[in-house]
């Protein structure tokens, strides 16, 4: 994930120096979101679950949700989204893909070290692998394709809401950012000030998150690599 936050954060900053020009832009989108009402979110949705099953960073997708819905709806726009996009993924895992996916994961070694700890601790693995780098819908298709229960699969899912509330709320600080640029003022209120501390704050956060979560997942791979397979739970 923070790689694409990276890509987030040059969007940001691609913002704020393109600054009232892409104010203007923002604003005539935002337009555009109103006249189509509630159809812009349900549109959004199906893109966002399209686009993710194809492995495009969801990241991305969640920053745009931010600048086009504002916090609130963005959240709830890339809340069902995420939802939707990682059931259809492990249904197709399951389903239709299942051969790819093992051929793909046998051919490299931490793919398939990760389904065979999975299987050993599901509901664990499966909320900790969440909160890693990896991409989400790479997780759901390894997890449909190792055969762990939907139930569980759903109910480790929203551990992500940390992720998606951030990712939203770089996308309405890049507007922020935008409008502060457009100003014909280089004055900065404590509004700005928060705003910004808040995108640093964030950061940190999802940095050290991350890497608790990744340290854990290679303890749990490093255990089930080293175990025989007759110990399996």
């Amino acid at each position: 994930m923070l790689p694409y936050l990276g890509m987030g954060v040059l969007l940001v900053i691609a913002i704020a120096v393109a600054g009232r020009q892409v104010a203007h832009h923002i604003d005539a989108i935002e337009l555009w979101i109103v006249n189509l009402g509630p159809w812009s979110m349900f549109a959004f949705i199906g893109l966002y679950v399209l686009a993710t099953s194809l492995l495009v960073p969801e990241t991305v997708i969640a920053i745009f949700a931010g600048v086009l819905f504002g916090l609130s709806w963005g959240f709830a726009v890339v809340a069902v989204g995420s939802l939707l996009a990682a059931a259809l993924q492990f249904m197709l895992a399951r389903h239709i893909l299942r051969a790819h996916i093992q051929r793909f994961a046998a051919a490299r070694p931490a793919l398939a070290a990760i389904q065979r700890a999975v299987r050993q601790d599901a509901l664990r693995l499966q909320v900790l692998l969440r909160l890693t780098p990896l991409n989400p819908a790479l997780i759901s298709y390894l997890l449909g394709a190792v055969g762990v229960r939907f139930s569980g699969f759903l109910l480790a899912c929203p551990v992500l809401a940390l992720h998606w509330f951030i990712e939203v709320y770089f996308g309405g600080a890049g507007k922020h950012i935008a409008r502060m640029a457009g100003r014909h003022t280089l004055a900065v209120s404590l509004d700005d000030l928060v705003l910004i501390g808040g995108l640093v704050v964030t950061l940190i956060v999802i940095w050290l998150v991350s890497r608790m979560a990744r340290k854990a997942v290679m303890e749990a791979v490093s255990k089930a690599v080293t175990e025989p397979a007759g110990t399996q739970k």
